[in-house]
């Protein structure tokens, strides 16, 4: 084995944070590495936007004092939300990182839904996708955006117009 130099602290953080160059997507990275990896970053992706689109919307209530939902603030809300989404991309690694390691979990909850309801594997990958990325997505966007109204003091549905 050939001895290879020891890198610093700062190099080994930076290329945690490097893109292959190899040509593949990240989903298309993901899925070299697995099923589990790929759905775990699906998760996580989602949970990521979630807690985005939360804390967005309590940046616009409480700048604003009015919901996204109000008439004629949707677009000023987008144009909010656009710096957070920004700010997801540039932590794309650190998704990835995070699903990796959240992987084996995933694994265990298809081999648990496939022993407790006796159900072929990949149906029981399909009751773990339902489960934790379309449900789990809604409870977060739901409970994220119910704490931003809380916390701005704005209610998430506008009041309507008094005729």
């Amino acid at each position: 084995k050939v001895d290879e130099p020891k890198k610093g602290l700062f190099s080994r953080i930076k290329n945690v944070f490097k893109t292959p160059d190899d040509g593949l997507t990240t989903r298309q990275r993901l899925s070299k590495m697995g099923l589990s990896c790929l759905l775990s970053y699906g998760f996580v992706s989602n949970m990521s936007y979630a807690v985005c689109i939360s804390i967005a919307w309590f940046a616009f209530s409480k700048k604003t004092g009015l919901s996204p939902l109000a008439p004629g603030q949707w677009k000023p809300f987008l144009a909010v939300y656009a710096g957070f989404y920004l700010f997801n991309n540039i932590v794309r690694p650190l998704r990835v990182a995070v699903s990796v390691g959240l992987s084996k979990y995933f694994d265990s909850a298809v081999a648990f839904i496939q022993k407790k309801t006796n159900v072929s594997r990949s149906v029981a990958i399909g009751i773990t996708v339902f489960l934790s990325n379309i449900c789990g997505t809604f409870a977060a966007m739901g409970l994220g955006i119910s704490l931003a109204s809380l916390g701005s003091g704005v209610p998430i549905f506008p009041p309507k117009a008094l005729v």
